[in-house]
């Protein structure tokens, strides 16, 4: 009795079995081609053309052998990205047409011309035995069939010979085929075994050194996951510390379809280790920071060091590496930054960060755009420092700061520039309008500053200055700090807005360091 295939091994199968259809199917589709062509141009113009019954049947079988043949050169493209089980019951599929063609054309030909329909029937089914590979239940009950209704059609003919002949040409087929099959079985049972005890192996010598007292001890203060890829087979193993960290398991066996499919990776990180992975390619040593999704879901930041090993002529066979858990380091560098950007009275940005925004923004807009610079001054600060104390100073320009991030269009940045002294730094969507209204919105709302439930006597003035693609930041504020002072002068509590500052051709560009001011 036949067996199905061991289902462990049938994934090996059809990585063996599909390719290999594939390709006999088109040579045989080629061969169709070529040989039913001539059998047309045979019929039709060497002979007596469609005139009998039987050359028009010819033609049909020709025909349908012809179609057939374009099936099997075409139906492999139209698969392309299905599953390896999709492609085989195609294939199946189109081995049960061939084998139905050949036996119909066999069984008519008999009748007609029995040497050549005993020839080329008994043809096909052996060259399907012998070559095909198919599973077994699949193969033997198209082989018997095939094989039966020929024996059964020879039978009618009163030939003895014949009978035998093909009865035995039918165990042949069979005994080629289960030969054939055992042989494959064995091969892949083989594999499966070698690749066992080999896994086995390396298992065994990864518990041993992940068993290690020291080694656990160092990575387990360190927070770190060791992890060794083996780049020819794509296979990675991981330390305990990953499963801790990710929940995932320790061993996966084709780490690019793992990172390809994992629905927790984002683009950007699929392809920044797409790009380690191919880096590992090219040099011996790396190391870069990546932010990866954990299990609990949140995102955390892991310093990633990896170093390749290569064989005598320079083949990538291994990378060995670690993952450094760096989160509270980064936390506390992303603060350190903020603090150096920040001004630690009024919590806006200090007078180096809105120069350096500034900066970067001029260099950023178009011909046809505009960037506008607020310069506010406390009117007659002194005085609210002399009567109520540096305190209430100091609580008045807090409030003020809180109301300039308050009332500021969306996009604008608001810094301290020293002393009572604040800028703000406008992306102009609505025009000089958006800046006038802001303008106006603080000179109203900053009288209403109270210290102890006191009203205060303070008020401000404001400049305005707007610029063209190519100026300075230099010019802008100077454009903006005239304003201010002319606004000053006409009697405080107001604003002044400056003519267009535009580029010259003599303007030197003001550079300062670039900050990481968004």
């Amino acid at each position: 009795m036949v067996r199905h295939l061991n289902p462990k091994i049938r994934t090996r199968f059809l990585e063996k079995a599909v390719p290999f259809n594939w390709a006999l199917l088109q040579a045989v589709g080629i061969l169709g081609l070529v040989v039913q062509c001539l059998n047309l141009a045979r019929l039709l113009w060497g002979g007596a053309g469609l005139s009998t019954p039987a050359s028009r049947t010819y033609c049909g079988f020709y025909l349908t052998m012809l179609a057939l043949s374009v099936c099997f050169l075409g139906a492999k493209g139209l698969l392309n990205g299905r599953e390896l089980e999709t492609h085989y019951r195609v294939q199946q599929v189109l081995g049960v047409l061939f084998l139905t063609v050949e036996v119909a054309f066999g069984y008519y030909d008999i009748g007609q011309e029995a040497s050549v329909g005993k020839i080329g029937t008994v043809t096909a089914l052996v060259a399907f035995a012998a070559l095909a590979l198919m599973g077994p239940v699949y193969a033997v009950v198209s082989l018997t069939a095939a094989f039966g209704v020929m024996v059964g059609r020879v039978c009618t003919l009163g030939d003895p010979d014949a009978v035998f002949n093909y009865s035995l040409m039918g165990l042949v087929s069979l005994v080629v085929y289960l030969v054939r099959l055992r042989t494959i079985r064995t091969g892949l049972v083989r594999d499966q075994e070698i690749e066992q005890i080999n896994r086995t192996l390396e298992e065994t010598e990864e518990k041993f050194l992940l068993t290690s007292e020291q080694y656990e001890l160092l990575l387990q203060r360190g927070r770190m996951i060791a992890f060794k890829w083996n780049i020819p087979s794509g296979t990675v193993r991981f330390s305990r510390e990953w499963q801790e960290m990710f929940g995932e398991t320790l061993r996966i066996e084709h780490i690019e379809d793992y990172i390809r499919s994992s629905r927790l990776l984002k683009p950007l990180q699929k392809e920044e280790l797409f790009q380690c992975m191919e880096n590992a390619r090219r040099m011996n040593y790396q190391k870069k920071d990546l932010l990866l999704p954990v299990k609990t879901g949140e995102e955390r930041w892991f310093e990633f060091q990896m170093a390749t090993q290569c064989d005598n002529q320079g083949t990538p066979l291994l990378g060995v590496g670690l993952l450094f858990d760096i989160m509270d380091q980064k936390s506390r560098i992303l603060q350190l930054q903020k603090e150096l950007l920040m001004d630690n009275f009024t919590r806006t940005l200090n007078k180096m960060a809105l120069e350096s925004y500034a900066v970067r923004r001029l260099h950023e807009i178009g011909p046809a755009q505009r960037l506008g610079m607020l310069v506010l001054d406390m009117d007659d600060f002194k005085n609210i420092n002399d009567t109520y104390g540096h305190l209430c100073g100091d609580a008045v320009l807090a409030q003020l700061a809180h109301l300039m991030n308050q009332l500021a269009p969306a996009g604008a940045r608001v810094g301290r520039l020293g002393g009572d002294e604040f800028g703000a730094i406008l992306d102009l969507a609505d025009g000089e309008q958006q800046a006038r209204e802001y303008a106006e919105a603080l000179i109203q709302a900053v009288p209403g500053i109270r210290w102890e439930d006191k009203p205060m006597p303070a008020a401000c003035s404001i400049g305005i200055a707007f610029c063209t693609e190519g100026v300075s930041y230099l010019e802008l504020y100077a454009a903006a700090d005239r304003a201010l002072y002319r606004a000053k002068r006409q009697g405080k509590g107001r604003f002044c807005v400056a003519p267009l500052v535009e580029a010259h051709e003599e303007s030197e560009p003001h550079h300062l360091p670039q900050s990481m001011v968004d």
